[in-house]
């Protein structure tokens, strides 16, 4: 069996060495946290910008294929210019066929501006999806707090006091305490 003053300095030491442990958990966890919110913040930036250079990319190919359809468009409608003239043809023909070139390279157009829209509305749907699926990733990440000495100090003390309570020898009565009781237990 220990002596009272060996308890406590165990019990003193215990709570030390527990808050010391707990800290260390705590600082390792938000070294780890911050670690990968870093890692998770750099992907999404590569992310974005794969995103950005994806949408710049359509871009290019939309205005490829509106260039593309106008050069057709000024081809057809020279051909037939130059056929009507050869001919020697115009009036409400040579304004109806130039019309339907002109519609039809508008048609295209418009098909090449929807396709566009489109693809970008839908690389903005993904470029968002891709933020908040870091963003949220980054949030959930764990966090611990550092742990207040005073807890453990607490807890060591009311746990000493009692351990302390406990091992204290009862007080014997005095002999004048005895009198009282005698005499209390012989009038009744």
């Amino acid at each position: 069996m220990c002596t009272m003053e060996a308890y406590i300095a165990s019990r003193v030491l215990q709570g030390y060495t527990q808050y010391q442990s707990d800290k260390s958990k705590a600082n390792y966890i938000n070294q780890q946290a911050e670690t990968k919110g870093a890692r998770l913040r750099n992907e999404a930036i590569y992310t974005d910008n794969a995103f950005i250079r994806k949408q710049e990319a359509e871009e290019d190919k939309a205005a490829f294929q509106k260039e593309k359809v106008s050069t057709q468009k000024l081809n057809v409608e020279g051909a037939a210019k130059v056929a009507f003239f050869e001919k020697g043809l115009g009036g409400n023909l040579y304004n109806t066929v130039l019309g339907d070139i002109s519609r039809q390279a508008g048609k295209q157009f418009n098909t090449i501006d929807q396709n566009y829209e489109n693809k970008l509305r839908a690389i903005g749907y993904d470029r968002l999806s891709y933020n908040r699926r870091y963003t949220n990733q980054i949030l959930s990440l764990p966090r611990a707090y550092k742990p207040s000495f005073m807890t453990y100090a607490l807890s060591t003390a009311v746990d000493i006091g009692g351990v302390y309570m406990a091992n204290q020898a009862p007080k014997t009565p005095s002999s004048m305490e005895y009198q009282t009781i005698d005499s209390s237990l012989g009038s009744n």
